[in-house]
């Protein structure tokens, strides 16, 4: 428990030492929890207007033992790029995807809620490389003192915008494949507005509350014992480890019970974003769990 302690407020201190300065290029923390860093990345973060809340942000990756940005990258859930925004607080979440241009570089306009300290993730797939996620400290505004992390959400019930999403359990076990359920619901009755983002029935972001490290996972639908490795409902194919089915298109209606696959290798305390299109809007539910070795 102390090393976990000592490690999380060394990662509050290191903030104000990596920050980035408005138009310097930031190297990116590879963040990718039981990953490999195989290539770099990098963040040019400029106020639009000197609008402190306003950003421009460019992104890019190179070879680790290179200069030129990469130019080739897969596609996951639609889009070449995912970027995750959280305040320091763990309040704010933001999912938003750049535009990707021929040089490498990918461009985003970003207004955030409020002057602060922000983490950046940009989380994407080289072609040939896989996976890999770069976590920038971003402080938008005068710096401000070091607030606590909002670790409060120890429910297994959340409450955002008329649904309530439910988790089958908070605790996960280290270095092991957790199966939790998740059933939606909408005014006391099983939602029937549910439908896919980016073509899954819903993201999950999990960060580690100490080394602020990152998890993107995305769940299956019940209505399949094959689970991932078979085909689900909706002509919808599973793909793998840690991830979901793929829908022809956002406005099919999915069912309101998925589960969900997650295996973290660090014990210690996570915030969970679920996000999920309801009606015509996305929703983000948030919950705090306990993983145990």
């Amino acid at each position: 428990m102390t090393v976990r302690i000592l490690a999380l407020v060394g990662a509050i201190c290191s903030v104000s030492m990596v920050m980035a300065q408005a138009g310097t290029p930031l190297r990116g923390t590879f963040a990718l929890q039981g990953g490999k860093a195989r290539t770099t990345g990098y963040l040019i973060a400029l106020p639009i207007n000197g609008d402190t809340t306003t950003w421009k942000l460019d992104f890019w990756m190179t070879p680790q033992n290179g200069n030129t940005p990469l130019r080739a990258y897969d596609q996951e859930m639609t889009k070449l790029l995912h970027v995750i925004i959280v305040s320091d607080d763990f309040k704010t979440f933001i999912h938003a995807h750049p535009r990707f241009s021929p040089n490498g570089h990918f461009l985003l306009n970003q207004t955030l809620p409020a002057p602060g300290r922000y983490y950046v993730y940009s989380d994407g797939r080289p072609a040939g490389i896989g996976q890999q996620v770069f976590r920038f400290d971003l402080q938008a505004g005068k710096v401000t003192p070091v607030t606590m992390r909002d670790l409060s959400e120890r429910n297994v019930v959340s409450r955002v915008d008329g649904y309530s999403v439910t988790l089958s359990s908070l605790s996960l076990r280290s270095g092991s494949e957790a199966r939790i359920a998740i059933h939606i619901t909408k005014d006391g009755k099983p939602a029937t507005d549910i439908h896919p983002y980016l073509r899954a029935l819903a993201h999950a972001v999990f960060l580690d509350a100490s080394d602020l490290t990152y998890v993107h996972v995305h769940p299956v639908t019940l209505a399949s014992p094959a689970g991932r490795n078979g085909m689900l409902m909706n002509g919808a194919s599973a793909m793998g480890t840690a991830s979901a089915a793929v829908y022809a298109n956002d406005s099919a209606i999915v069912p309101p019970d998925m589960l969900l696959y997650v295996t973290v290798k660090e014990p210690g305390t996570y915030k969970l974003w679920f996000q999920f299109h309801g009606g015509t809007s996305l929703h983000v539910a948030s919950f705090v769990l306990t993983t145990i070795l």
